[in-house]
This record gives C-alpha cells, structure tokens and sequence, in this order.
C-alpha cells in the first residue's frame, strides 16, 4: 500500500503539472518573451511522449517495470528542474521534452505496476483509485495553477513539482520489491523502428498543422513536408504489417468500431487539450477588456464538465445506444462551440461558461464511450495494445489541436478581441462535425 500511495503522489504530480501550466503560461511568457513558441511548451512534451510510451511499455516487461518506473521519474524530474530554473522560452521547451520523455515511461508502468502489486480481487479496485486520483488532478490544476502563479511565482509551479515526484520516486524505491520480468519477448523483437517511424510522422503532422494554421496557405516548403510525411507514413505501414509486435496493429482499422474510436480519439485530443491551452487565453483577453475575471475559473469549468462526462458516461455507456449517443455528444459540441464563441463576444460570462462546461461533458463522454466500445471489441490479450493505441491517438490529436489551435491566434501580448477567437472556435465545429462524420460512415 506504501508503494502504491508512492504511485499515485507521481501519478497526481504529473497530471497536475500539465495543467497548472496551461493556466501560467500566459504569466510565464510575459517574463521569459518567446510568444511564437507558445505551442510548442504542450506539444512537445505529447510528440516526446509519442516516441517514448510504444518502446518503454515493453522494455519495462522485458527488464523489470519498478527500474523503468524509477528511470522514468528521474528523467521527468531532471525535465522539471530545468523548467523550474528555464530563463528563456528554449529552455522551457527542452524542459518539456524531457518531462515528456519521463512521463512516456512511467504512464504505462504505473499501471502495470499495480497490477502486479494487487491480487485480482484487489486490482480492480485499486486501477480505479488511481483514475479517480487523475480525475482529482484535473479538477484541482487551475485553481492550483493561478494560486501558486500568483501567490509564490510560476517557477514553484515546478519546484512543487519536483518535490512531489522527488517523494515518489523515494517512496517506491525504499516500499516495493522488485518484481521479476516474467515477459517472454526478446529485445529484438521491440518493434523500435516502428516507433521512431511513427514519432517522425507525428512531428511531421504537426510541423504541418503550424504552417497551416499560422499562414492559411499551402507553399512549396509544406508541400515537400506532406510528400515526407506520406512517404514516413508507407514506410510505417509496411513495417507494422511485417513486425511480430507491431506498435500499430494494422488489423485494428479494418474493425469499423475500433477504427471509429482510434479516429475519435484524435478528434477529442485535439479538441480537449485545444481548449485546455487557449481558455487561459479567453481569460487573459477578458482581463484586458476590464472584466475582472480570474482566468483559471474558465479552464475549470471545462475540467468540471470533463470529469463529469467522463464518469457518467463509463456508468451508463453500457445502458444507451453508444453509436447514437456518440452522434449527440459530437453534435452537442458543434454547438456549444458556436454559443461560446458567440456569448464570449457578447461579455456574457456566465453563458459561456456553461456552455464551456458542456462542451467539457460532450468531450469526457465521447472519451470514456469510445474506450469502453474499443475495448469491448477485441480480445482480452489485444486490451493492452489496443489502449496503448488509443492514447497515442489522442496524443497524437493533442499535439495537433494544440498547435494550429494556438497558431490561429496573435501572440499573447496581442490578444486583446473577441474576433481573434473566430477562427478557433470555427475549427472547433469543424472538428465536431468531422467527429460526427466518424461515427456515420
């Protein structure tokens, strides 16, 4: 149980840290200059995150997951310090890099870990503690971001970090035994180059989101990046087919409910942590037009409804029709984003903050529907490559949401309209109408 308290102070610490700094990043920047690279602080630390989770997953059943679960807690924690001490916008970023690294590592051996720790009876009850600990995070972040932002200084938001991560580490180090690797797979059967294929992809797509995103054009420098990116991603297929262990298990896509969900996962990621980034910025914009408003209340909001859509949903998923359900919830979104945008350009704070908060239940109910159906669909030994799957599509979703999302707005010191919301918000019904598209054809 010692071992596991350990588990879930990492777990919280790094949930917490990511949006802790979505709200002080517009605080950050501010002091440390490098508005142009404002993306990049979130979708860096998500393409790292890429890379690291498909190859350490396996590594960690290969060569002991309480080791990796360590390697990845010092990597995070060595991100952290360097984040906390960053004088420049570069530096946070490499931070974030490595932040994103550790976090690829511990993620799926945290849980793994749990299970070996827990007898079957135990297990169940203890992976949904750990759930309710992120949930916990999510809710408890903004409030925690503006409060130590302001209070102490944004470099605390990662001392405190630090700290936490620091205690885990000790705690699981000194509490947990070593548990034996018992996998039977063999160093070369990891599919490596499959991974670095599939992380070169991802960074190409969103080098290509940016560029969109930014100028609203299609040039010569983007043309060669997408014939790149096609040539990474025939290259990545032909690989996966022909892997004992792929990271991306072709077959999947030819089951339409599990296609549905993978595409549905990169929708929602890029509409979550899309929102999670520039809701900040709605409040930054609404204090320079003299509303006084403390910006973290609006990704709370969100955060609220989130957490509620997503429980909700995992209790009754079972009960409705998930295909017709999903077609509300994405409508629900389409819509809510068109009131949001439009009471925010009215000053009606509080209108918008409710349909902020139901666009947050739209998204934690499609998140939890399309898990649940996913995992429904395939056998119980394809359950672990199949979420492993599913949340690099949502990371994959989030880099990309994340970066056009941001590049579609003026830098920070500029924001100061309503209007430069316009073409956000339109691309969030976009985004929704694709996700209701998904789940039609």
């Amino acid at each position: 149980m010692i071992a596991f308290i350990g588990i879930l102070l990492g777990m919280f610490a790094i949930s917490v840290m990511q949006l802790i700094l979505a709200t002080a990043l517009p605080h950050i920047v501010t002091q440390i200059g490098g508005d142009s690279l404002y993306s990049l602080v979130f979708s860096s630390y998500m393409l790292a995150s890429i890379v690291t989770i498909p190859i350490f997953s396996k590594l960690a059943d290969i060569y002991g997951k309480k080791k990796f679960y360590i390697i990845g807690m010092v990597t995070f924690a060595l991100g952290t310090l360097l984040g906390g001490t960053a004088p420049s916008m570069i530096i946070l970023i490499i931070a974030r890099v490595i932040q994103g690294l550790g976090a690829g590592i511990i993620t799926p051996v945290s849980l793994a870990l749990i299970s070996d720790m827990f007898t079957a009876e135990k297990r169940g009850r203890m992976i949904g503690v750990f759930g309710l600990v992120q949930l916990i995070a999510n809710l408890l972040s903004p409030s925690l971001g503006k409060l130590i932002t302001t209070k102490l200084n944004w470099h605390w938001l990662f001392f405190l970090t630090l700290i936490m991560v620091s205690l885990s580490a000790l705690i699981v180090t000194v509490s947990s035994k070593t548990i034996r690797a018992d996998s039977d797979a063999k160093l070369s059967e990891i599919d490596i180059v499959g991974s670095i294929l599939f992380g070169g992809f991802c960074i190409l797509i969103v080098s290509i989101s940016k560029t969109i995103g930014k100028e609203f054009s299609f040039n010569v420098a983007t043309a060669i990046l997408l014939l790149v990116t096609i040539i990474i991603a025939v290259l990545l297929v032909i690989n996966e087919k022909r892997h004992k262990e792929p990271i991306i298990k072709v077959e999947f896509f030819k089951v339409k409910i599990i296609r549905r969900s993978i595409i549905s996962s990169i929708i929602a990621g890029a509409i979550m942590y899309g929102l999670i980034t520039i809701l900040p910025l709605c409040g930054v914009m609404l204090n320079k037009q003299g509303f006084k408003i403390n910006e973290s209340n609006i990704l709370l909001f969100f955060m609220i409804g989130t957490t509620v859509g997503m429980l909700v949903s995992s209790i009754f998923t079972k009960k409705l029709n998930t295909v017709g359900f999903t077609k509300i919830l994405w409508i629900c979104m389409c819509i809510g984003s068109v009131l949001m945008l439009y009471f925010i350009s009215r000053g009606n704070l509080n209108l918008f903050n409710l349909f902020n908060t139901f666009i947050g239940l739209s998204v934690g109910g499609v998140m939890s529907t399309f898990m649940i159906n996913s995992q429904n669909a395939v056998k119980s030994e394809e359950r672990t490559v199949l979420s492993g799957l599913v949340q690099l599509g949502r990371y994959l979703g989030a880099s990309i949401g994340v970066t056009i999302l941001t590049s579609m707005l003026p830098e920070v010191s500029l924001i100061n309209s309503a209007a430069q919301f316009l073409g956000t918000f339109a691309l969030l019904v976009v985004l929704s109408l694709v996700g209701i598209a998904n789940e039609i054809f």
